[in-house]
């Protein structure tokens, strides 16, 4: 079974051969059809959740899948074999990841069941960026005529917050490098301004004088997030999902610290499934180029959801 792994902390991903997994007690094995990339991937294979919690190598990077359930572990009543399901695969020990064909994960995770009318590679781009997209946006607590600012939004998280926010009734002023602009126009953004300006901050300020409702970075550190901050309208709300928010005079700062849950995954699935937002996937990869993806993805060249393909039976590759 083909799956991309790292040998040790810090190594280059590379295609390798492992075993099938069995199903413990309490698990459910799920052959996978798509698995979401996610910078959260290969900040675990670097070693961001080293001596916090119990790794195996080699590391299978991913968290996020959607694929069927093909097995199911001794005590498991939420699911049974045949079953279509997404969500976030992350459990201990960390390196049973999901750029692999099968993967076995707790029935008590955040899993769900996939809609009928969601494919899996749909699905296996929403669970850690859409949920912190909603959670976010529930953070921050706007209203349908207000006016969200977002730094970074041509990312994972930022293109779900973009739809998210429109379809809410809010407005958005979308950050991100001219690129990006006619995509994000194209799913929600109201304006947009060029992230690659000497001075974007007061860009934004000559076009919102009277500032903006409310903030969400997702790319700032806390200097540069103090400083967006300024944008915001004395009563607004500012978040972060960099956990660098500190007091910020006249406003209310919010770090968003993703729990996930099956709830935020069913909200999402409801979203799409009745087609009040579009998943932003960009691109549907074989496994072999995972590698490169997670290089392209480290230098922060990756735009919108990019989903490697596990297993194309019934699925069709999304038009461009």
């Amino acid at each position: 079974m083909q799956a991309v792994a790292v040998r040790e902390f810090g190594a280059m991903p590379e295609l390798l051969d492992l075993p099938v997994p069995a199903p413990a007690p309490g698990e459910v094995r799920v052959r996978l059809e798509g698995a979401g990339i996610n910078p959260f991937d290969w900040k675990i294979a670097d070693g961001a959740l080293k001596g916090h919690r119990r790794h195996v190598f080699p590391l299978v990077l991913g968290v996020d899948g959607a694929g069927t359930v093909d097995a199911v572990g001794e005590g498991v009543s939420r699911f049974r074999a045949g079953d279509r399901v997404f969500g976030q695969f992350l459990h201990d020990p960390v390196g049973t990841g999901t750029y692999i064909e099968k993967a076995v994960v707790p029935e008590t995770n955040a899993i769900v069941p996939t809609p009928s009318s969601v494919s899996s590679w749909e699905a296996a781009a929403l669970p850690t960026a859409g949920m912190t997209a909603l959670d976010a946006l529930d953070a921050l607590g706007l209203s349908s005529g207000e006016t969200l600012l977002i730094v970074g939004a041509s990312g994972g998280v930022g293109s779900f917050v973009v739809p998210l926010a429109a379809a809410a009734g809010i407005r958005v002023v979308a950050v991100a490098r001219t690129g990006s602009h006619e995509r994000l126009r194209s799913i929600g953004a109201t304006e947009t301004v060029d992230a690659s300006l000497a001075d974007p901050v007061s860009a934004v300020r000559a076009i919102r004088p009277t500032g903006v409702d409310g903030l969400l970075d997702v790319v700032s550190d806390g200097s540069t997030f103090s400083r967006w901050a300024m944008t915001v309208r004395p009563g607004g709300s500012a978040a972060t999902t960099v956990h660098v928010a500190g007091a910020v005079p006249g406003i209310r700062a919010v770090n968003v610290d993703l729990q996930p849950r099956a709830a935020l995954l069913q909200r999402l699935a409801a979203l799409v499934a009745g087609g009040r937002i579009r998943v932003p996937l960009e691109r549907v990869i074989p496994l072999a180029e995972a590698p490169a993806a997670v290089a392209e993805g480290r230098a922060g060249r990756l735009s919108g959801k990019t989903v490697i393909r596990l297993d194309p039976r019934g699925e069709t590759a999304p038009s461009a």
